[in-house]
């Protein structure tokens, strides 16, 4: 019996906590994220500010919840992107095919004030933002599968393994995403991605290529 209403208990939480994760992405969405209060939030999700805090310290660390949770979905997204490939398709046109993907997610559905939230955040470390900055993301993992392709083709030929490959793409993508976010409107995102993956993919190249 306790099991069930532990279990139950857990379910409500939980459901609590995406219905707020849904009211404030609409509301931040709408009205920008400075805009949006947390007495906004939880009177458009008709709950009680204490129920917020039991779930989220901050207003900041609700943010970083609702990019998490969609970062574990998008990952998926992204694993699935690679799985339409032709076991033929050279693993540089997927990598540069997946970071166009990566990029357009970040641009339309993230959306650069959620970016910048989501750094502040890091760079205070006042917060859990693991999942979008862990290694242990399952876009690492794709990445690495990726570059193994790569490797066992002989198609990049480096000296390093695929594990510290990836972690050099993933840097190249935050350091770019970052610049984004500082010098936004005057820096294309997707075109700079391109130019500079390119660049980087090259430089990982056999001769022959």
């Amino acid at each position: 019996m306790n099991n069930i209403i532990n279990k139950s208990r857990k379910d409500k939480a939980l459901e609590t906590k995406r219905h707020l994760h849904a009211t404030a992405d609409a509301l931040f969405t709408q009205y920008g994220f400075d805009s949006v209060s947390v007495d906004r939030i939880v009177e458009e999700a008709g709950l009680s500010k204490g129920t917020f805090y039991v779930h989220f310290q901050t207003k900041d660390d609700l943010l970083v919840s609702l990019i998490s949770d969609y970062v574990e979905k998008v990952d998926m997204d992204y694993q699935a992107f690679i799985d339409t490939f032709a076991s033929d398709v050279p693993a540089t046109d997927i990598l540069l095919q997946l970071v166009d993907k990566i990029m357009d997610v970040i641009i339309d559905s993230i959306g650069l004030e959620k970016m910048k939230i989501l750094y502040r955040t890091q760079l205070a470390n006042n917060t859990n933002t693991r999942a979008a900055a862990s290694y242990q993301r399952m876009l690492y993992t794709t990445i690495i599968n990726v570059l193994e392709r790569g490797l066992n083709n002989k198609e990049f030929m480096t000296g390093m393994t695929s594990q510290e490959l990836a972690n050099h793409l993933m840097l190249t993508m935050r350091g770019l995403t970052y610049e984004w976010c500082i010098r936004y409107p005057d820096f294309d995102l997707k075109t700079q991605a391109r130019i500079h993956f390119d660049l980087l993919l090259k430089g990982m190249q056999t001769e022959s290529k």
